[in-house]
């Protein structure tokens, strides 16, 4: 006899929220691709918690126990090792997703209450942790959580409904092959004793960073093109130009979508070392601080910067620091500069630069 279907999760209300994380908790192994968005939403929002609640009451207990810093360095690895597993069983669960044309749970992320930070009360700038900016053209902005209401009702769309589709999913994974990778490469240094350096511990990790992140930026095409290709309207969260429905806090015209498919290609380029850094002795500019990397005529080839590693235990000074000879490469027809450090300038140099970090941020 056939069981019934499990209902699908409810995220667009507190309760909702609450309950399906709380089965989510309790091990229940996804069977379909709901449930698989339910997992990963509720495993990487108890992974912020996580981070939070380690950032601010493990660093105050390591403090007032005055820990030493090898034990204090101990637990970051620790934690760090735990992200990059934890985000690694969610990014396998979003590659397992195929929702193709169809679509899947409803979102309202400003209704996702939790206490973040584990101190058994939910304070205003957790309940709306998970709340999504208002969609326009403001600055991008770090500023330290807020308790007043007037904030987040001026601040935020508060009502958002995401309706989840194919290219939300790839969204998704992108950021997390993005982060994962990131916090790999990190993972590969360890600080010298004198906390003036980092040393080379694990070479191996560079590779798998790099092809963590590469594949990111192939992801993150992916879902451009999805995003381009729907031709429905319904609480969206990425629209296209002709989709009105969106709730993505950045507005993007057909200009946008045009400059978002240039970055990843040119991005995409300079990862795989088809093109290269501009980062040669009396170099100028964002870059100048990497001046003595490479000999006049060479730039740095990010790839084998990562796929060919100096040797285990390679330390590296933060001052004059030095990289491999090795990873520059004469610019020539088929390697030439990327144009990308120009544009990061232009755009940093103009009222618009922050604008662009947002940009830059929203779109991974």
């Amino acid at each position: 006899m056939a069981l019934p279907a499990a209902a699908a999760a409810d995220f667009t209300t507190t309760g909702g929220y609450a309950a399906a994380c709380a089965e989510v908790a309790r091990g229940a192994v996804p069977s379909d691709d709901d449930a698989r968005v339910a997992a990963v939403i509720c495993r990487d929002t108890a992974l912020v918690s996580q981070i939070v609640t380690w950032a601010s009451q493990g660093m105050k207990r390591m403090d007032k126990q005055d820990m030493p810093k090898d034990a204090i360095m101990v637990e970051v690895r620790k934690e760090i090792d735990y992200v990059i597993a934890e985000l690694g069983t969610t990014r396998k669960l979003l590659a397992q997703i195929k929702l193709g044309k169809r679509t899947s749970l409803r979102l309202a992320p400003a209704r996702w209450e939790r206490d973040i930070d584990g101190d058994g009360t939910v304070q205003l700038w957790e309940k709306y942790l998970f709340a999504l900016p208002k969609r326009g053209q403001q600055g991008f902005r770090m500023t330290a959580p807020s308790n007043e209401q007037a904030y987040y009702d001026s601040q935020y769309n508060l009502g958002a409904v995401i309706r989840v589709d194919q290219s939300d999913i790839l969204w998704s994974l992108a950021y997390h092959h993005f982060i994962e990778g990131m916090l790999t490469n990190l993972r590969a240094f360890e600080l010298t004793d004198k906390f003036d350096g980092l040393i080379l511990a694990r070479p191996e990790l560079l590779k798998a960073a790099h092809k963590l992140i590469g594949n990111g930026f192939v992801i993150s095409g992916k879902m451009r093109q999805e995003v381009l290709d729907e031709t429905d309207d319904d609480e969206e969260w990425i629209g296209n130009p002709k989709q009105a429905g969106s709730v993505f806090p950045v507005p993007l015209d057909a200009a946008g979508f045009a400059s978002w498919g240039m970055m990843v290609k040119e991005m995409s380029a300079l990862w795989q070392g088809r093109t290269l850094l501009p980062a040669t002795r009396g170099g100028r500019g964002m870059l100048a601080v990497m001046a003595p990397l490479c000999p006049e005529g060479s730039g740095l080839n990010v790839a084998k910067l990562y796929l060919h590693p100096p040797a285990a235990a390679t330390v590296y000074s933060f001052r004059n620091t030095k990289l491999p000879a090795g990873s520059c490469q004469r610019i020539d027809k088929g390697h030439p500069l990327s144009p990308l450090p120009q544009m990061a300038e232009q755009a940093a140099t103009t009222d618009t630069g922050m604008g662009f970090l947002r940009y830059l941020y929203w779109t991974n």
